[in-house]
């Protein structure tokens, strides 16, 4: 493997019942936590991508991404990417929030 060619992060996206759900979000163990990551925005792109992919979806669901969060990290998918909690672990991110993500990190015109 290249220098260049690092793993920074990683997304599995379904399509279930006409729901795209994102089944796993996993970080490079170097862009975890608040301080000394190598990249700022990686888990902030791929799920501003899984947003984008939402918008693909023909019915109901169109423009929504579900997943299951660790108990831990619910407040933090709450403030920091305004999803919202459905039940239980389950959460969501409806599409005007999925709108604005994409904004934010896929449309960005300067990378920190």
């Amino acid at each position: 493997m290249n220098k260049r060619d690092k793993i920074e992060g990683v997304l599995a996206l379904k399509v279930e019942n006409g729901m795209l759900i994102m089944d796993v979000l996993e970080l490079a163990p170097h862009n975890i936590g608040s301080q000394n990551k190598k990249f700022n925005y990686v888990a902030g792109c791929l799920i501003a991508f899984a947003c984008r992919e939402s918008f693909k979806i023909e019915g109901d669901y169109r423009g929504f991404l579900t997943f299951v969060s660790k108990t831990k990290l619910i407040n933090w998918y709450q403030n920091k990417y305004g999803a919202k909690q459905a039940l239980g672990q389950r959460m969501y991110i409806d599409w005007e929030t999925g709108q604005r993500l994409i904004e934010e990190y896929l449309n960005r015109q300067k990378i920190d």
